[in-house]
């Protein structure tokens, strides 16, 4: 599982901002698919793993954006 950001540039700043838009996953043949929130303007996106956090709340674990993704109709 992956999140997609995009890295929005931000004036008088050295870093830029990144931005979440999206997840996305491996499918069966090794290829990935991705759903976006949004669309990024400078054309670019950033996939990064998606690990929980070490004290993240294990009962909020159905809550990930894999979960979510699948219960949209999204296969693993």
């Amino acid at each position: 599982m992956f999140k997609v950001y995009t890295i929005v540039e931000k004036p008088g700043s050295e870093k830029g901002i990144w931005l979440e838009i999206g997840v996305a996953g491996l499918n069966r043949d090794g290829s990935i698919s991705a759903k976006l929130d949004a669309l990024p303007m400078n054309g670019q996106v950033h996939l990064r793993e998606f690990e929980p956090r070490v004290g993240d709340n294990p009962q909020k674990q159905n809550e990930t954006p894999a979960n979510s993704w699948r219960q949209k109709g999204f296969k693993k």
